[in-house]
């Protein structure tokens, strides 16, 4: 498939739409009785489901009783073997009535949930046009139409860009809602980052503990530092962390040395790959001025702990444990990791994100 349209499943003063209390209802009806149970599921933040609660639905209705946790989130109704899925957005203080017609579900009794379906369908429809575009596409390339291909991607891009329009159309009735924070994944983080930074600063006053703003307001504050730049030259932002023993390491602790701020996790793949590498870079290199320090993104203690030594990385490790949270991985603006940037004694940004040759050549050089 050589064009993609974007799946996503969670993430002026504007009206406040949420719910004031945390409880929640669903009533279900389908239009034939289920021959299986219906669950109920919470979705984490990365996008896997957890089973809640279950009911059977012998005559076809049913009905789920509960109450968010950190401000409400994304659930699902996985029906007849996992055949039939049914997104809901739910902040508490709803009565959701759910109509479900072979495959087809109607979610009423809430003005967020509401939009959050009209969000749905519009990427759901865009999507099977996106599928008919990529065959015509594969045709043209074999076909060696350049002409049509330009004119496919054209059309693919203009899908696109209606979709964010009408989104963008919606947002100053979403309010600080979870479907307003949902819907940010269809618009273009450039051009509607003002309304980024507005929405992150509402969203952190008016409902500061809920974990989907705090990631959101996290998202928008890297941005925000990518945007500012981490420019050569410039100085590094100071990092204030615990390491393992629960003692706070600054990385103004270690000026005077080349420092590799090495962001990382237990749970990330290409940072375990890159390990080794890092470790020989250091072995090479730490009796010449030169340290690491290791900031983790993990939120188990133990996995972090653990990876440390399984990876035999000997130098210093900090960690708040706060996932994509971590202050310092929101002060640096981290979007992907593995993330570097290399500091000279000064304090003072030399380069960012080495890797593998890259980094050997740039430690090689200042430290010749």
């Amino acid at each position: 498939m050589l064009l993609t349209a974007s799946a996503v499943f969670f993430t002026g003063l504007l009206p406040v739409l949420a719910q004031t209390s945390d409880a929640f209802t669903i009533r279900g009806r389908v239009a034939t009785p289920l021959a299986g149970k219906v669950y109920l599921q919470a979705i984490n933040e990365r996008g896997f489901p957890a089973v809640l609660d279950s009911a059977a639905a012998p005559q076809g209705t049913f009905q789920f009783s509960g109450k968010t946790t950190n401000g409400g989130g994304f659930y699902q109704l996985s029906l007849a073997g996992n055949t039939v899925r049914i997104p809901l957005l739910i902040e508490g203080g709803e009565t959701l009535q759910v109509d479900l017609n072979g495959k087809t579900a109607t979610v009423t009794g809430s003005k967020t949930m509401e939009a959050f379906q009209k969000i749905n369908k519009l990427q759901s429809d865009f999507q099977a046009k996106a599928a008919q575009l990529n065959t015509q596409y594969e045709a043209a390339v074999e076909k060696k139409d350049t002409k049509r291909q330009q004119q496919i991607k054209a059309e693919f891009d203009a899908g696109q860009a209606a979709i964010s329009q009408q989104v963008r159309a919606m947002m100053p009735d979403l309010g600080t809602s979870l479907t307003a924070l949902y819907a940010t994944n269809f618009l273009d983080p450039e051009q509607d980052f003002a309304l980024f930074e507005s929405m992150a600063d509402q969203f952190a006053k008016a409902k500061p503990d809920s974990r989907m703003t705090q990631a959101f307001v996290a998202q928008v504050r890297r941005m925000q530092a990518q945007k500012n730049g981490l420019a050569e030259g410039k100085p590094a932002p100071e990092i204030v962390l615990k390491d393992p023993n629960d003692k706070v390491v600054p990385l103004s602790s270690l000026k005077g040395k080349y420092v590799l701020i090495d962001f990382w996790a237990s749970w990330c793949g290409p940072c375990r790959k890159e390990n080794p590498n890092v470790v020989r870079m250091y072995q090479k290199y730490k009796d010449k001025g030169f340290e690491i320090y290791g900031v983790s993104l993990d939120q188990n203690k133990a996995a972090w702990l653990k990876a440390i030594e399984a990876d035999s990385l000997t130098w210093t490790h900090v960690s708040d444990l706060k996932f994509w949270n971590s202050a310092a991985a929101v002060t640096y603006g981290v979007q992907a990791i593995p993330f570097s940037v290399l500091i000279d004694p000064q304090g003072n940004i030399l380069a960012k994100n080495l890797r593998g040759e890259t980094l050997e050549a740039k430690l090689a050089e200042v430290l010749k």
